[in-house]
């Protein structure tokens, strides 16, 4: 699994990768992780799925190995790069 913290907001995030066409699948908490965010984000039409977290100020991207898509592994690590 592919996990990359991200140097801006989770706001921030979520406007770049509105910017990219993708859309938010579902936004819930982490388990176990009170004031957490978790978002699942995908391209319409396309397999794949990009995890977008935030927790104590802390914003992270995940990428699970069989639900890349040809394009969340990239993105993952262009997200990360854009702080």
């Amino acid at each position: 699994m592919l996990v990359l913290d991200v140097g801006v907001t989770a706001e921030q995030a979520l406007d770049a990768c509105r910017r990219r066409g993708l859309v938010v699948q579902s936004k819930r908490r982490l388990a176990g992780r009170p004031g957490s965010s978790h978002w699942h984000l995908r391209i319409p039409g396309r397999p794949g799925t990009l995890e977008l977290n935030e927790w104590q100020g802390k914003v992270w991207v995940k990428v699970h190995p069989m639900r890349d898509g040809g394009w969340a592994r990239d993105f993952a690590h262009e997200l990360s790069a854009f702080g």
